[in-house]
């Protein structure tokens, strides 16, 4: 049963696969233009077999897919287009650009059959025509013995350019000579190629310098040699005289008590002593020698024709002053020892030298010795500049990470691990390596045998050193410690502080702060003075602190508050028009609060001891408070009862609506830091400008108002994160490197 589906599923998947495959070849009409029409169009490629017909063609079938349309018409450039096929009766449309047609005839009969090129490209012969792309074309027309006609075209699509060629014969490119001589049948030689004997007019010689020769035979004459230019077009005459052949000449050696001194021979330098010169005319010649610390000597010698001379030239020194000995060293306040005596230090020069070999040492502490000898002499100084190499001490650096680079003194040494050695002195050597952030320690190398050691530990560019998380955790706890609630600095965004107080007019107040970011904290806060009235509120606070002993700060606060409430009296139900005395629906008079403030706050730090704060706040208040102006029973002495809303002296008035006033209020707090989690603060603050809250009169039953006088006292817990005692113990000092390397500069430490 299994094998029976499996076949059915088989063949319907071949048939509907077959099917669809051929639904994708089947053809559907298309239209196809061209601009301009007239164009016959191909399918693919250019074929009789593939021709699809003449533009504008109307309902022509095509397979569907992708495809390209070639469009070929006489006169333009083919043109293609890519189609994709796929909707029935869509318009495919193709524009054809003219080519450009240069046709060149022939402006005099030498361009009749002269070749063309056209772009460098040989073409064909005039008379010719063709069709080219639009633009610029170079046209060339030529035939031997003519000058190249030479013409740049420049063709817009469909432009036809005419151009007759006219050819103008090329100038004679060749002259000849008129040889002559006064001996008859004299070989002549152009150029070291004989060409027939004197006299004799050489014809077809192309224009420029030729060495002409005319040898006599035999030995009695000497031969003739002559440079002429030819000139194209014309004729040169060369009318030689042959002389008699020189008599043989003789030959002279001369040596000398000086090797190596220049000799010349009647003022032609022969060579160095011993030299021979060779071919010298028969006679007298003057003989001179010259060498360097040597005056010079000459002499005059008779030479033989066919026969060798040998003659010695004596030299007399010249008297020189005695040399001296100048010492200088790459390495400032180097010591010299001169002939196994002190000299001083660099530079160094001994004036008057002693002729001969002279021993110097030159010295230098941390520096190899250097040694030298030099040859002293009259007229003969000695110069020494001593090159002194820095000793090295063994050295091996390794690290945590491979591929990185050790350096030294900002020259890379090589790939880490490295060994080699490094001169002696004191030196800034680093570690770098991709991803990590780099080692720098200055270190003092002194001479020793022993190999010194540096085992770098590279840390992540991303990550933080042992020693920058210390130092960061303990500007962390710093921070915590020197935090206050009431000043215009934020708390650290990883610290939370509740504040706890007591004062007037509200008799509790709890608020609890927490840092958000490095410049913004948030807070909540309830205050209540129980019988009378219980506000909550949020606020938000940015600030900075441009200097650590100065913080400026800004503060928004928005909150309100609820109070007791009471029944309406007969009077005022009877006050109502909706209200029925004799039911129990008398009206509900509740007491509540709006406010909102905006504070601005300057504060001074004292560090670990703590601060002192002032502000400025413009307050907005809302209060409902629907008892009389003066009743102080309601709130403190016997509760809240009906006929208090009434008057009961003269002068006094119910109050039935709400007060909404604004005020600007300064005010100033005093905190201090007693322990690492508690901070003790006093406040006081005023109103400066603004009317009394009704809402704060008598307060306490004594029939005062609103004194607009405010002040707290209360204590300030700061917590959110883990501490122990031993944290705020400074780290025991670490051990001295034997290897004397400096710490890397620190980091520096995060802002607070």
């Amino acid at each position: 049963m299994t094998r029976r589906i499996a076949a059915m599923v088989t063949l319907a998947a071949v048939v509907f696969g077959t099917h669809a495959e051929v639904s994708a070849q089947r053809p559907i009409p298309i239209h196809i233009e061209s601009d301009p029409p007239g164009a016959t169009v191909y399918f693919n490629t250019v074929s009789p077999d593939n021709r699809i017909g003449v533009t504008p063609l109307r309902n022509v079938r095509v397979p569907r897919g992708n495809h390209t349309l070639i469009f070929q018409l006489d006169g333009h450039e083919d043109a293609r287009v890519s189609a994709y096929i796929r909707r029935r009766r869509e318009t495919f449309r193709a524009t054809l650009e003219p080519f450009s047609v240069i046709d060149i005839t022939a402006g005099n009969e030498a361009a009749n059959g002269a070749a063309i090129r056209i772009d460098g490209q040989p073409v064909g012969n005039v008379p010719f025509r063709t069709n080219v792309e639009p633009g610029r074309h170079l046209v060339q027309v030529g035939r031997e013995g003519y000058v190249t006609f030479n013409q740049w075209a420049e063709l817009s699509g469909g432009q036809v350019l005419t151009m007759p060629v006219t050819l103008e014969e090329q100038a004679p490119s060749t002259g000849s000579l008129l040889v002559a001589a006064d001996v008859s049948g004299a070989a002549v030689y152009v150029d070291g190629t004989p060409r027939g004997s004197t006299p004799t007019v050489l014809e077809g010689l192309t224009a420029g310098e030729h060495q002409i020769e005319i040898r006599p035979d035999g030995d009695q004459l000497e031969t003739y040699r002559q440079t002429v230019r030819i000139i194209a077009g014309e004729r040169l005459t060369i009318n030689a005289t042959l002389r008699p052949a020189p008599e043989q000449g003789g030959s002279l050696r001369i040596i000398s008590n000086v090797q190596g001194a220049i000799i010349s021979v009647d003022g032609e330098v022969v060579g160095e002593a011993p030299a021979t010169a060779t071919e010298l005319a028969p006679g007298e010649h003057i003989v001179e020698a010259r060498a360097d610390g040597y005056q010079p000597t000459q002499q005059t010698v008779e030479v033989q024709a066919g026969r060798q001379r040998v003659i010695s030239v004596e030299l007399s020194a010249e008297e020189q002053e005695p040399g001296r000995i100048v010492i200088n060293a790459n390495v400032d306040g180097a010591t010299v020892i001169l002939d196994g005596e002190e000299r001083g230090h660099v530079p160094v020069v001994v004036e008057e030298a002693s002729a001969g070999t002279h021993a110097i040492v030159v010295r230098a502490e941390g520096y190899q010795e250097h040694r030298e000898t030099c040859q002293v002499g009259p007229g003969q100084d000695c110069r020494v500049t001593a090159q002194l190499d820095p000793i090295g001490t063994p050295v091996r650096v390794e690290a945590n990470v491979r591929g990185g680079e050790f350096i030294v003194d900002g020259e890379v040494m090589g790939p880490v691990p490295w060994e080699g050695t490094v001169p002696v002195g004191s030196h800034l050597i680093e570690v770098r390596a991709d991803g990590y952030r780099p080692y720098t320690a200055q270190v003092a190398l002194r001479p020793s045998s022993e190999t010194r050691v540096f085992n770098v530990g590279l840390v992540g560019e991303d990550e933080m050193t042992p020693e920058e998380r210390e130092r960061a955790e303990m500007a962390r706890r710093e921070r915590h410690r020197q935090a206050v609630a009431r000043s215009g600095a934020t708390l650290p965004n990883d610290l939370a502080v509740l504040d706890m107080s007591l004062g007037w007019p509200h008799l509790f107040e709890f608020r609890l702060g927490i840092g958000i970011i490095d410049w913004l904290e948030a807070g909540i806060g309830l205050r209540t003075s129980f019988y009378r009235l219980t506000e909550f509120e949020g606020r938000v606070k940015a600030g900075f602190r441009p200097v650590r002993q100065v913080s400026l700060g800004g503060q928004i606060r928005i909150g309100g508050g609820l109070g007791p409430t009471r029944s309406g009296t007969l009077q005022e139900c009877m006050d109502l028009a909706d209200c029925d005395p004799t039911m129990d629906d008398r009206p509900e008079y509740s007491t509540n609060t709006f406010f909102f403030s905006l504070e601005g706050l300057f504060s001074l730090h004292f560090l670990n001891a703590g601060n002192f704060t002032m502000w400025a706040a413009l307050d907005y208040h809302s209060d409902s408070w629907p008892w009389n102006e003066f009743d102080g029973d309601c709130r403190f002495a016997g509760g809240c009862v009906d006929g208090m809303d009434s008057p009961s002296e003269p002068g006094e008035q119910r109050i039935d609506s709400r007060q909404s006033l604004a005020r600007f209020r300064l005010g100033g707090s005093l905190e201090f830091i007693v322990t690492r989690r508690w901070n003790l603060w006093f406040a006081f603050e005023g109103i400066v400008a603004g009317d009394t809250r009704r809402i704060f009169g008598d307060m306490w039953g004594f029939g005062h108002d609103d004194i607009q006088l405010y002040s707290r006292m209360g204590i300030t817990y700061k917590f959110g994160y883990t501490e122990r005692e031993e944290d705020f113990r400074p780290p025991p000092p670490e051990p001295r490197s034997t290897a004397e390397t400096a710490p890397a500069e620190p980091a520096p430490a995060p802002a607070e």
